[in-house]
């Protein structure tokens, strides 16, 4: 009986999953949020907050993977979880830790350690190496059709040097690697706009610079430490988790201009309550929503255009990590090698 009820609950879920991949967009969110928490992996179905928690480990950082893929390192216990998240279920481990950094191609992925390796998907063979090594990798993009990797250096707890790394990918050569000042937690990239905005936690201040020379453009003052940001909507929506000082915390919603005079200027703005402080945010494949994991164990999702709560959900536990994944992306094709076929002799005729 229980193991029959499991099974409802599991179908019922994948149900709300694919209806909600296949809704339009002035509808339900897309996708499926994925939380590291605990010894768990928590798959949230973000129109209902419904939760689907999956035992992985102590995972921290979380590697979505075309095809519907989601790899779940545990860096303690040396495996790898697999996720599988159209049918949300679990494939077999990896033993050992793999950490893929994809961007648009979906037959080879980045992995950062003492050298960059570029491997391919999904044989897991070495495909090229270059001679740039990284020591504490805290968040990695892979942008420009992969072409360009962007690399947040920063010890977990703080302190210490960070900086901020730029590969030129096509090359293979390191374009620059720049200390960061003022407890940057965070980076994210507009492409429309041409910048690049670093959460400065110490400074209590989100600062848009050149990404192509991190040359300040402009910095706006927050209410607190911004902990983390994402460019949504037409990317040209910046939204930032705050941690309030009074142990609250809150998003931020900026509308973000680039005037030819006055260069870029914060057109609107507008602030969201949490129900706590935040950890983490992810932002939904389609850009309209967001999803804040918050110190309470409770994640958040926030509809942008009309500012509004939509959905919640109790992962028990501070996260770690919070994705949020789009498993409508197609994986790698796979070659038809021709001798896999039966022989067969070529005549002509019929």
């Amino acid at each position: 009986m229980v193991k029959l009820t499991s099974r409802v609950v599991a179908l019922a879920f994948v149900l709300i999953l694919c209806s909600s991949l296949n809704a339009g967009k002035d509808e339900l969110p897309v996708g499926i949020v994925a939380a590291s928490a605990g010894d768990s992996v928590i798959m949230i179905d973000p129109t209902t907050g419904d939760t689907r928690p999956i035992p992985a480990g102590p995972v921290a950082w979380l590697f979505p993977a075309p095809g519907g893929i989601l790899f779940a390192p545990d860096l303690v216990n040396g495996k790898t979880t697999v996720l599988d998240l159209r049918s949300l279920s679990v494939r077999d481990p990896i033993p050992g830790v793999t950490m893929p950094h994809f961007g648009t191609l979906s037959d080879r992925y980045l992995v950062l350690a003492k050298k960059l390796l570029v491997m391919s998907y999904p044989e897991r063979a070495l495909m090229n190496s270059f001679e740039i090594s990284f020591d504490h990798p805290w968040q990695v993009a892979v942008e420009a059709n992969n072409t360009i990797l962007f690399v947040l250096e920063r010890l977990p707890e703080g302190g210490g040097d960070s900086s901020l790394t730029a590969v030129n990918l096509r090359e293979g050569r390191l374009v620059y690697r720049r200390p960061m000042e003022g407890d940057v937690r965070h980076f994210a990239l507009s492409v429309s706009l041409g910048v690049m905005a670093l959460a400065q936690a110490e400074g209590n201040q989100v600062i848009l610079v050149d990404p192509a020379t991190l040359t300040p453009a402009v910095a706006f003052s927050t209410t607190g430490k911004p902990v983390d940001l994402v460019f949504a909507e037409d990317d040209s929506t910046l939204v930032i988790a705050v941690e309030r000082p009074d142990g609250g915390g809150e998003i931020l919603i900026w509308k973000i201009k680039l005037d030819k005079k006055e260069g870029l200027q914060k057109k609107k703005e507008w602030t969201i309550p949490l129900a706590a402080s935040p950890v983490r945010l992810a932002r939904s494949p389609d850009g309209r929503h967001v999803a804040a994991g918050l110190t309470s164990g409770e994640l958040q999702i926030v509809e942008l255009e009309d500012r509004i709560l939509v959905a919640s959900a109790d992962l028990r536990v501070a996260p770690r990590d919070v994705v949020w994944c789009d498993p409508s992306i197609d994986g790698p094709l796979l070659p038809d090698w021709s001798d896999d076929d039966a022989p067969t002799l070529n005549l002509g005729g019929r």
